[in-house]
């Protein structure tokens, strides 16, 4: 800067007419000295000028690395949404390739959709806790099942998602406490047979009722569908709610489709917790088309061997949406004779927004415990409460004043949840919830498994098992 004054002041200088007379020529030693006082100015300067960039240029990196770090968590909950999108896909690309709806150009518009969303999640995923080819593999995984699905091969899909498990996981659960399984997995239903554990869910890519199997209740392994082919009368593409029982030798699958205009319940059976479960009935169960159709069955078996079934009716004609129950027929297939449906719960307090639903009956020590969820289940408002019964036909009563599982840190509207012993004696929890970020269709609702703990008597969820 002293430089350039010195310059300019110079070049006035030599306009000027009455310019000042030179100063005499200084001597070598005075030359020398101004020279290196010069040098030092500069290389302070410089110093100083290379410190203040330094220091910038870090808070820039640092800058930098906050806006990346962020995206990268923006670009995980778009992957878990991405990875939702394509199994709703799936789902439709099965509906419409039964009901030979779709045409090759409409698959093939969907397909791009669904893989342009996975493609633009991938970004910033560098710095993610798990390195991309974690993610590339889910995401390979999710696409070829997609893929499969539309040659029409679902066996390889099955096999597709089988094999992309472990990576999918990871990307949907980091921490102790997260999800058990990282596909749609909605209204699960998980029962123990000799120390393995089977968990039925709503339809999705891998079929009408998937079907997974545990050791360790930690680590699911897809079996596929548990119930590959569906009685003439049942539409595809729309089961849902499964409660899965075991009499004796046989396993019995309750589950709602639609059917007669209305929602309805029917029932298949299997020698196997494995499937394939097979419904040879010439017409649903129950529909209660009056009421608005009915859905969510649940299987109850007593002490003394009676079995029950507790569903939903969603309401209608001035009727509020209802939790039933009425035993079961020896067989297991047909509702018993002389006997009428008893209602047990309707929405009678604020959280549950005129829906209760879900409904899972428990028996602890002779203690009668009616899980069920309620509100509306696309929201975050969405949660799982308890109610104590008398009996399995009840009455039942509502002694708390809101749920006991509500929208926390991992989770947000949980609900359709099932209660099961371990053979050990300790009682757990599986239901389903949204990611936090990825509330409501297409996102998927995902496996969740905690330990249930009493508190003043009544079942409470505990903390998640690490």
């Amino acid at each position: 800067m002293t430089l350039t004054v010195t310059r300019r002041q110079q070049a006035n200088d030599s306009r000027s007419p009455h310019r000042p007379a030179l100063p005499p020529p200084s001597q070598p030693g005075q030359a020398r000295r101004r020279r290196v006082r010069l040098l030092l100015v500069l290389a302070s300067a410089a110093l100083l000028i290379f410190g203040l960039t330094d220091t910038l240029l870090t808070q820039v990196r640092l800058h930098h690395a906050q806006v990346r770090l962020s995206d990268t968590r923006r670009s995980e909950l778009d992957a878990i949404r991405g990875i939702g999108l394509v199994e709703s896909t799936i789902r439709g690309l099965l509906a419409d390739e039964t009901a030979g709806l779709g045409t090759v150009s409409q698959l093939d518009t969907q397909l791009a959709s669904a893989t342009a969303q996975l493609d633009h999640s991938v970004a910033g995923l560098n710095l993610a806790n798990f390195s991309v080819s974690t993610i590339d593999t889910c995401l390979h995984g999710v696409r070829g099942a997609l893929s499969d699905i539309q040659a029409g091969s679902r066996t390889a899909a099955v096999g597709a998602l089988q094999s992309a498990d472990d990576s999918c996981q990871l990307v949907t659960s980091a921490s102790s406490g997260g999800p058990v399984y990282p596909y749609d997995f909605p209204d699960p239903d998980i029962v123990d047979v000799g120390g393995t554990y089977y968990a039925y869910g709503t339809n999705s890519a891998s079929g009408n009722i998937q079907i997974l199997e545990s050791s360790d209740l930690t680590q699911w392994t897809l079996l596929g569908d548990a119930l590959p082919r569906l009685p003439a009368w049942a539409p595809f593409g729309a089961t849902w709610a499964p409660g899965v029982i075991q009499i004796g030798a046989l396993f019995y699958l309750y589950y709602a489709v639609p059917a007669e205009g209305t929602e309805c319940i029917s029932v298949a059976t299997s020698l196997s917790p494995a499937g394939p479960f097979d419904d040879r009935s010439g017409g649903p169960l129950i529909c209660q088309a009056s009421l608005g159709g009915s859905i969510d069955p649940s299987p109850y078996l007593d002490s003394a061997g009676h079995l029950y079934l507790t569903w939903k009716t969603n309401g209608a004609n001035g009727q509020p949406a209802t939790i039933w129950a009425q035993p079961v027929a020896a067989g297991g297939t047909a509702m018993a004779g002389g006997s009428a449906p008893v209602a047990l719960l309707r929405p009678t307090q604020a959280w549950e927004g005129s829906v209760v639903e879900g409904p899972f009956m428990w028996n602890d020590g002779g203690s009668y415990f009616l899980f069920y969820s309620g509100n509306d289940w696309r929201t975050a408002s969405y949660a799982e409460g308890v109610a104590t019964c008398q009996g399995p036909a009840g009455p039942c009563a509502k002694p708390l004043p809101g749920p006991i599982l509500g929208t926390e840190g991992q989770f947000s509207g949980p609900g359709g949840a099932t209660v099961f012993t371990t053979p050990a004696g300790q009682p757990f929890i599986a239901f389903h919830g949204w990611q936090p970020a990825a509330v409501g269709p297409p996102n998927p609702r995902l496996l969740f498994v905690r330990p249930v703990v009493f508190e003043n008597g009544y079942p409470v969820v505990g903390a998640p098992s690490s």
